[in-house]
């Protein structure tokens, strides 16, 4: 496995590992093009043994100058359980540190990422039904480095 800083010739991979992993529930194709002109250094992609893209990470600030937020992570399924993901993490929360005094994320409280979110150290602050509308619900999880 080999992670590295995404390029504009990934893009269709990353649109297509979105797809593969998140189904009709998608970021539009167009916003990764323009999360890499606005987040270069908080867009990350892991390639499996063979050089295929296998998953991606995407940070972006917020509102608050010194708190950041993990927008997604994804991981194709044949890719899982190896490591990747949080290799994938790690990359992104180190890509985040110098700027950030935490950063957040959401999850579905069903997703098996909840408990890989929870051994790199986030910790659970909020929860919300409908985050995405009815019967999306989400945890909100905040990571603070050191």
């Amino acid at each position: 496995m080999q992670l590295r800083q995404v390029r504009l010739s990934d893009l269709p991979a990353v649109f297509a590992i979105e797809q593969a992993v998140f189904g009709s529930h998608v970021y539009p194709d167009f916003f990764f093009r323009q999360a890499l002109d606005l987040w270069p250094d908080w867009f990350w992609l892991a390639e499996d043994e063979t050089g295929a893209p296998a998953g991606y990470a995407l940070g972006a600030p917020s509102q608050e100058p010194d708190q950041l937020w993990l927008l997604s992570l994804a991981l194709l399924p044949s890719c899982r359980g190896r490591g990747t993901g949080k290799a994938l993490m790690q990359a992104a929360l180190q890509a985040m540190q110098p700027r950030a005094r935490s950063v957040r994320l959401t999850v579905d409280p069903a997703n098996p990422a909840a408990a890989l979110y929870r051994k790199l150290g986030f910790a659970e602050i909020g929860a919300e039904a409908d985050y995405f509308g009815p019967g999306e619900a989400r945890l909100l999880l905040e990571w603070q480095p050191g």
